[in-house]
């Protein structure tokens, strides 16, 4: 397990499934991670879910260190080694929105995937409506790199999907040498 200053990162675990499961029913998230339509889940879904959860190149359930709950998930997947591209996901429980834990889990995350797996650049994909979670990618260091225009009908209008990305120069640039630092594991 690793940790960051008020939370803690480990590998997945079945009971997980469960927590991502309410989580990704949840309408306040679904309306962000998916073009598709915003429906409650079947539980067969628990399988899709572990299956994304076990096919990452790093997953991070993400916990609170205060209080042991689990707050969301954070992933990276390189699906092409030879361009070292690693494709960044995070999704968390409402209920942690707005407090800071979205960032903090995200800069770990991508911070990590630069130093453990020596990737040059970590993407991502996210709908226009989500404002909080732009503003935390461009804090960090990510541009937009493209937009697929009226890419999302969502209560009752278009969105935009932007491609944003980060190159491990910029990173470094922006974030100086934590990446180079040694991780934190608990005990």
């Amino acid at each position: 397990m690793f940790t960051s200053d008020r939370l803690i990162y480990r590998g997945f675990e079945n009971d997980d499934v469960e927590h991502i499961y309410a989580m990704r029913n949840d309408y306040r998230v679904q309306r962000f991670i998916t073009g598709e339509p915003i429906v409650p889940r079947p539980t067969k879904f628990k399988e899709f879910l572990k299956n994304q959860a076990e096919g990452s190149t790093i997953w991070f359930s993400v916990i609170l260190k205060e209080t042991g709950e689990f707050v969301g998930q954070c992933s990276i997947k390189v699906s092409e080694p030879k361009n070292r591209d690693g494709l960044f996901g995070i999704s968390m429980y409402p209920k942690f929105f707005g407090k800071g834990y979205g960032t903090e889990a995200s800069k770990f995350t991508v911070g990590y995937a630069f130093k453990a797996l020596g990737i040059q650049r970590v993407s991502l994909t996210v709908l226009e409506g989500n404002a909080a979670a732009l503003a935390v990618y461009k804090k960090l260091g990510f541009k937009e790199e493209g937009r697929k225009r009226r890419s999302n009908w969502t209560e009752g209008h278009w969105e935009d999907l932007f491609y944003m990305g980060v190159l491990e120069e910029e990173w470094t640039a922006l974030h100086g040498d934590e990446i180079h630092q040694p991780f934190v594991q608990s005990e």
